[in-house]
């Protein structure tokens, strides 16, 4: 048998990376309701603008940051084992590497929402949303820290929380791999032994680790599935699907959880099936149906380009709306409206695609041309 060629690039998993960035910034979007730096205990997510069509994201969007932690380690395994492994890749260079894709613009939004959260507070006596906007908590975004342990809540802009973790376990990754541990079912073992331990300790640093190595075991499966007979690459086709029309039905059609968690053990199955289930299964289906079919959605590749700028610009825009409806620019209760929903996205999209063209990819060249030697 011939064993299947990866390509260079799974656009179908770039893809869903970018509409998982955009599912949290629809969970975000409750962030207008709050009254300074709280959510009202009144709070209806109902009432956010088309819930009726996009409950799935304003009830659960949140998840796609635990969908990029395994996205992430399934890459990271793919692309970086072997040149770590045989010590080509040094963690020098990995950090660098690292640094220029990510610093950049988490630094300059850093400076951004520091200014934006001035004029806020000057105009409103409160912060937006989150509340430790002081020299400390600054210095702490600057290091990338912001969510090691040493924070004394949310500050500045806070959705980085989750770039802050990946930076630890970029760290854990390269040198586990350098230390050419690659057995495959030690990454699923500690996957779930840091999911449990995130209940327990309920730092976010566990529920990542769990995802990162997740996702490489996933990697690790997937290299036997793509090298395996057609017909088990369809079972994990009908699979993903089937997680999929699970989820639709649940949201929109008749609500089965409540059923499921009355099951012995039925409330576990419920927590674990996004992470565990539902997941694995849509990474492994994306890309076993470009390795296998060639299927390219190049076209469409921009919406995985704009991951992190969007992720990382919409809280700042945020803060712009919430400025303008303070100043009578637009009506105080915008965020009610479906209108301002798209006029928000209408903005952010092209926003975050004209910023990774050019400052995302420039200064990411510049810095790896200046600092990394050939």
């Amino acid at each position: 048998m011939i064993k299947p060629v990866w390509p260079k690039r799974l656009y179908l998993l770039d893809v869903s990376r970018g509409f998982a960035a955009l599912a949290v910034v629809l969970w975000h979007w409750q962030h207008f309701s709050y009254e300074g730096t709280e959510l009202p205990v009144n709070f209806e997510r109902s009432g956010q603008p088309l819930y009726a069509y996009l409950k799935l994201f304003y009830e659960k969007g949140e998840m796609g940051v635990y969908y990029f932690f395994l996205l992430s380690g399934f890459i990271f395994f793919w692309l970086y084992r072997i040149p770590i492994s045989k010590k080509s890749l040094t963690l020098k260079t990995f950090l660098l590497q690292r640094f220029s894709r990510l610093y950049p613009l988490h630094f300059v939004t850093l400076l951004m929402v520091a200014f934006l959260q001035f004029l806020y507070i000057s105009r409103k006596s409160s912060f937006f949303v989150y509340p430790f906007n002081d020299a400390y908590h600054f210095l702490l975004n600057v290091f990338f820290a912001s969510d090691w342990g040493f924070e004394r809540g949310w500050s500045f802009n806070a959705p980085v929380w989750s770039v802050s973790i990946e930076i630890l376990l970029y760290i854990i990754f390269f040198f586990v791999v350098y230390a050419n541990r690659s057995n495959p079912l030690s990454y699923l073992l500690v996957s779930a032994a840091a999911f449990i331990t995130s209940f327990i300790l309920h730092h976010d640093i566990f529920r990542g680790l769990s995802m990162f190595f997740l996702g490489g075991f996933v990697f690790h499966f997937l290299l036997i599935m793509s090298a395996d007979a057609m017909k088990y690459r369809a079972v994990i086709y009908y699979a993903a699907l089937s997680s999929w029309l699970l989820v639709f039905v649940n949201f929109y059609v008749f609500e089965i959880t409540p059923y499921i968690s009355n099951l012995s053990s039925g409330s576990v199955l419920v927590l674990m099936f996004p992470y565990y289930v539902l997941f694995p299964l849509t990474v492994c289906a994306f890309a076993l149906i470009e390795i296998d079919k060639g299927m390219s959605v190049k076209r469409i590749s921009w919406i995985g380009d704009i991951t992190y700028s969007s992720y990382l610009l919409h809280f700042p825009l945020q803060i712009v709306f919430g400025l303008a409806a303070s100043r009578g620019i637009i009506k105080p209760f915008f965020y009610t409206d479906p209108v301002y929903l798209m006029i928000f996205f209408a903005f952010l999209v092209p926003l975050s695609y004209v910023t990774f063209q050019y400052f995302e990819r420039p200064m990411q060249n510049a810095i790896r041309n200046k600092l990394i030697t050939p």
